[in-house]
């Protein structure tokens, strides 16, 4: 337990999270104590809050699109600094602004995470004006304080990107690889007989989706880079070949799916899966030391034999096969053997990814230049046609931004007539609390209570147990570091530091200590309710309305990289780049999936649409991408020997059941049933007959011979045949329900 914990905190100091903190902290701390000591506290705070502001639209990506981004958040911040300034005297037109500023703001969303945040730092500097009684000369004053802040944050972070421009690219990957690295061990769960499968499917498709997420990052940094790209340098290629290596390893993970009911069943009483956890947990934490080493700059050595843990599993299994009467049972368990096989393919990955790190095979490998990696990012479109585009009710971040300007001017409005002397802080926490999502909004609302209560707690502690200015003020800078790191790590730890810093930043400006900590308490709770109920009763945007365009999309994609792999199987041209497109389709689509049905689960029980025949699709979903990644998986690794003419039938039949499925969620029309082709039945009778033949070479004494080859190939391509067809008839009686919930 203390090594975990000892790994975990290793981890979080060498994460992008930890250093965009002391990065931020850096930017916000110098002013205000460069001013604060010549008498100046005031001027510096307003430099620090312009520096806090541009550094949240700071977000991982390219160095043009950070300079980019930057440049366009220090001139909004000016602007909004000086607008909300000038406008501070005049309530009607200040109310005003304040919607226009929240819906603008707001707006910026459909630009992604940049935009996002570009918006919530214009937000921020507008409310921090509004804390303040300023006549139109110090607003002006205010404002080029600020901007001066936004310069000083926006030279400091290309300053730093120069010094170590590949610093963020590998923070990015190194947790890309220990968020993979918690999905296996997850998954190694399956093979724990004591833990109930169905929470061990939620906890690894939760996982699933921040994967995706973490990759969809690492290809918006990485593959982007012209350095990378053109392997340049030995960090640069190196990072490209560990990505590539560790997205074929995650489908390599995902083709280990098996019928996990009927194997712990198998090996019930027995140390075969026992000790097949224990191996797969070996690989996540060697998979994990990767991660670690990667977001550090440092080289990375095998701390375990995987090979010789591998091979004890293997022994284990071998001997319960062995200990079988007849060839039919033992050939039953041929798929698990496979997995067997594909951990061996995953021991060798994981022994390439160290010596990536060492860049010991990155000066000898070398990556496809033809799987023209830009195309396997994707593409964001900044410009006004974009806004303009979504300025209706059909768009729900126009909807999200016509409910966050109006819950921002009814806090406003609230604060000022019941005659609260902090009304900026209920702004504050509305802005932070409104999201998009119904469900989102409701656990960020749950969220900042709690770290608040607790932040305000811990800081009316402190203030009761010391005066002393020197130790509030130290506390106060870990207050700072500790609320910037865990922004974006763990919310409620970064309310719970943010609440005592901002106490501590009023005890020193306008001294009244309990009184802060009641204030912050009470407009938080205020600004929460505003936030919460603006998001129940203004055109919210329940999730059961999305999810049959998710599922339709997910559909299409498994249809499309079901059809690279039949290339596999055909004979027919067989494109990589093709193939690999598919697959990230397959996997983007299914985690935004999983994640609409997540928060579904968090919104009322009344907008909850067949909720447990919704959860059996998205399972469906997984094991069906699965199931295709075993079939692709086994063609490209063992090259097939034994063609067989059926598959082309079998295939085509598969392919036109997920047209028929992805057909009945949209329309509610499922036509026709495809007539089941006799060619699983003449499969049937060939792995039969090899079965008899291999019997009876078995009783002569014969070894390895065409026909136990030919065997065990068919064994593997019928079983995940005839596994898809069984996934699909479920998904078609799950599909029936998804229709309904539009009705």
């Amino acid at each position: 337990m203390q090594e975990r914990w000892i790994k975990e905190t290793k981890a979080f100091i060498f994460s992008y999270h930890f250093s965009n903190g002391l990065r931020t902290t850096l930017s916000v701390v110098v002013p205000s104590l460069i001013f604060g000591l010549s008498g100046h506290l005031a001027t510096g705070i307003a430099i620090s809050m312009g520096a806090l502001c541009t550094a949240l639209a700071d977000v991982p990506g390219t160095i043009i699109h950070k300079r980019n981004g930057l440049i366009i958040s220090t001139i909004l911040i000016f602007l909004t600094a000086l607008g909300t300034g000038l406008l501070l005297p005049y309530t009607l037109p200040l109310t005003i602004w304040v919607g226009l500023c929240s819906f603008f703001y707001s707006m910026l969303l459909i630009y992604g995470n940049r935009g996002g945040n570009i918006g919530v730092g214009g937000l921020l500097v507008m409310v921090s004006v509004m804390a303040e009684n300023l006549t139109w000369q110090q607003a002006i004053h205010v404002s080029l304080y600020t901007l001066s802040g936004s310069i000083w944050y926006a030279l400091l972070a290309l300053l730093l990107w120069q010094i170590r421009p590949y610093l963020t690219v590998q923070q990015t990957l190194g947790d890309c690889i220990q968020q993979t690295a918690k999905y296996l061990r997850l998954r190694a769960d399956f093979y724990r007989p004591e833990k109930d499968i169905t929470t061990t499917y939620r906890d690894v498709l939760a996982q699933q989706v921040i994967v995706n997420e973490k990759m969809e990052a690492v290809r918006e940094l990485l593959l982007k880079m012209r350095s990378a790209q053109q392997g340049t340098t030995s960090i640069s290629k190196s990072m490209v070949l560990i990505f590539l290596d560790l997205v074929d390893m995650h489908e390599q993970f995902m083709a280990s799916q098996i019928d996990y009911t009927s194997l712990q069943k198998q090996f019930a009483g027995t140390r075969v899966i026992g000790q097949l956890q224990h191996t797969i947990v070996q690989y996540a934490d060697e998979l994990d030391n990767i991660g670690i080493a990667v977001s550090a700059g440092l080289r990375s050595f095998p701390q375990v034999n995987l090979k010789l843990e591998l091979e004890k599993a293997r022994r284990a299994f071998k001997a319960y096969q062995a200990s079988l009467p007849t060839l039919r049972e033992r050939a039953d368990l041929i798929p698990f053997d496979g997995i067997f096989d594909n951990l061996e393919h995953i021991a060798q990955r994981l022994y390439n990814l160290h010596r990536l790190t060492r860049l010991e095979r990155a000066k000898e490998a070398s990556f496809d230049h033809q799987l023209e990696l830009a195309k396997f990012t994707t593409r964001q479109r900044y410009d006004v046609e974009t806004f303009r585009n979504n300025l209706t009710f059909n768009s729900h971040i126009f909807r999200h931004a016509l409910r966050t300007a109006l819950a921002m001017m009814t806090g406003f409005l609230l604060g000022y007539l019941l005659h609260l002397s902090k009304t900026y802080w209920i702004l504050l926490t509305i802005m932070v609390i409104m999201k998009p999502g119904f469900s989102l909004t409701k656990t960020r609302s749950f969220q900042r209570i709690i770290g608040t209560l607790i932040g305000a707690f811990c800081a009316a502690g402190i203030l009761w147990l010391t005066k002393n200015d020197a130790v509030i003020f130290s506390i106060m800078l870990i207050c700072i570091l500790g609320a910037y790191s865990f922004q974006t790590y763990h919310y409620v730890t970064s309310v719970v530091f943010m609440t005592p810093f901002i106490v501590f930043l009023l005890h020193f400006l306008h001294p009244a200590d309990f009184e802060n900590v009641t204030q912050r308490v009470l407009d938080t709770v205020i600004g929460g309710g505003i936030a919460f109920l603006f998001n129940y009763i203004f055109w919210p945007s329940w999730e059961y309305r999305f999810l049959p365009d998710y599922m339709i999309k997910t559909m299409e994609a498994n249809r499309q990289y079901l059809q690279e792999v039949t290339n596999l199987y055909t004979g027919r041209p067989f494109s990589l780049i093709a193939y690999k497109l598919a697959r990230k389709d397959v996997h983007v689509t299914t985690a935004n999936l999983t994640s609409a049905f997540q928060r579904m689960l968090s919104e009322p029980k009344s907008k909850q649409k067949h909720g447990s025949q919704l959860y059996h699709f998205v399972v469906l979903s997984h094991s069906l991408s699965s199931h295709i990644a075993q079939l692709s998986g086994y063609a490209l690794q063992h090259r097939l020997q034994y063609q067989r003419p059926e598959y082309k039938d079998i295939l085509l039949f598969l392919n036109t059941l997920m047209d028929q499925v992805a057909q009945y969620v949209n329309s509610g029309n499922w036509g026709n049933d495809p007539a089941v082709p006799s060619a699983f039945h003449s499969l049937e009778d060939r792995l039969t007959q090899l079965i008899t033949v291999r019997q009876e070479q078995i009783n002569q004494g014969q070894g390895q011979t065409g026909e136990r080859a030919e065997m065990l190939e068919i064994k593997h391509v019928r079983d995940q045949l005839q596994a898809l067809y069984t996934v699909l008839k479920d998904m078609k009686k799950a599909a029936i329900h998804a229709a309904e919930i539009t009705d």
